[in-house]
């Protein structure tokens, strides 16, 4: 008879997505996610069948948070305000500077397994759609929503980028302004 879970899998998953996020997604190991999740070895093959199950588990929590935090963000805002709102927190605090969890994950699964990279696919593939809803509730009447759904993650991966590579604040600041000027503007 199997001996019944005696741990919380949704912590379980917040803590290897914490684990991923600070050491790498290629480079965090079995024995980083055993400390960083509490989890026996027997535990973590039998609930996510090898690390890499886990990571595919912490890269869609991760996603369905970013969404999340895009719907709250287009909450009773025009699409302006959110935009501004999305592209600045990108080029000031980027998640405590630890960037995006995808962005830094496509750099180091490129070119490693499949589904690996997938995983990272699909979880971009949801933001984007929240997006772009977002972006159409936001303005009903722009016909470019999905144009701009893309432009607007490719100023956003820019921003992290900026932030992380430490230019001057003001030198992000007003770069989140023209990105946003611009795509509305579109």
């Amino acid at each position: 008879m199997a001996r019944p879970r005696s741990f919380d899998s949704h912590a379980v998953v917040d803590a290897a997505m914490q684990a991923f996020w600070s050491g790498g997604v290629a480079s965090t190991s079995v024995d980083d996610l055993l400390r960083a999740t509490g989890l026996s070895r027997s535990s973590l093959y039998n609930s996510f069948g090898n690390r890499e199950g886990l990571m595919q588990a912490a890269i869609a929590r991760y996603g369905r948070e970013q969404s999340a935090a895009i719907r709250r963000l287009f909450e009773k805002r025009s699409l302006e305000q959110a935009l501004t709102a999305l592209f600045m927190e990108a080029a000031t605090t980027n998640n405590d500077s630890r960037g995006c969890l995808l962005v830094n994950a496509v750099g180091e699964l490129h070119a490693g397994p499949g589904d690996d990279i997938e995983a990272v696919r699909n979880a971009l593939a949801d933001i984007a759609a929240t997006l772009e809803g977002a972006i159409r509730a936001a303005d009903p009447r722009r016909d470019d929503a999905r144009q701009l759904c893309v432009a607007a993650m490719a100023a956003i991966a820019g921003l992290r980028t900026l932030q992380r590579a430490d230019l001057p604040l003001d030198v992000r600041r007003e770069a989140a302004h023209r990105l946003v000027r611009g795509l509305i503007a579109g």
